[in-house]
């Protein structure tokens, strides 16, 4: 960054942008003023602001309504989430004055069977700390999703992320009585010629188990 650059100049201030995301909302300044209890001059005041301290035309004027420019359009979209971003950060920290919130991303099972029970001590040591999950089987982004961690399963390769081994497990394959006594299972090799389940999360669960018994089989669907 050359010496003397101050990027804050750029920075528009929150009157600003309260006026151009609800101007961009409604697509009038008469109802926008109405919606932020201001009149029409002051919203259009602060939007010309805006658009002089950006060097862009964010709206193209009519007699009664206004209309986003392409790049209105484009800037108003991500000033509304970092709008609605604030607001929920200010409203958790108005319900939660002394802790803060945890955005945590896990795997149904693994949510449901080990960490929920285990839930309640966590809380009860930390009561200040809001926790809000999000479950899915695909990986987590944590470049389009807001999160501030996850648990998963698998190797430690996710871009942007710092990972921190947790635990291992012991992996055995299962099956009903009926389904054993039917295919005569004695021998971890009997399982390569058998109908087999696979999970998304962890498609190649198989794969490695039978690599790791020394078994080979053809890739197949299960």
């Amino acid at each position: 960054m050359e010496e003397g650059f101050n990027s804050r100049r750029f920075l528009p201030s929150t009157s600003m942008l309260l006026a151009f995301d609800m101007a961009a909302r409604t697509g009038s300044f008469t109802r926008a003023a109405h919606e932020l209890k201001l009149t029409q001059g002051a919203v259009s005041k602060q939007v010309i602001a805006l658009e002089e301290l950006l060097g862009i035309e964010l709206f193209e004027r009519a007699h009664q309504a206004v209309v986003l420019t392409d790049a209105g359009r484009s800037y108003a979209k991500e000033i509304r989430s970092a709008l609605d971003q604030i607001l929920s950060a200010s409203m958790r920290l108005i319900a939660h004055p002394s802790g803060g919130t945890l955005k945590l991303a896990v795997l149904p099972s693994f949510g449901t069977r080990w960490l929920m029970p285990r839930l309640p001590g966590f809380l009860e040591a930390h009561p200040g700390i809001t926790i809000h999950f999000v479950t899915k089987l695909a990986p987590f982004d944590f470049g389009s999703e807001h999160l501030d961690a996850a648990i998963h399963f698998g190797a430690p390769g996710w871009p942007g992320a710092e990972c921190t081994y947790l635990m291992g497990e012991e992996v055995v394959p299962v099956c009903s009585p009926g389904f054993r006594e039917e295919h005569a299972l004695g021998d971890p090799a009997d399982l390569a010629s058998v109908p087999l389940l696979h999970i998304t999360s962890r498609a190649e669960s198989w794969k490695d188990w039978f690599a790791e018994q020394g078994i080979e089989k053809e890739q197949s669907e299960g």
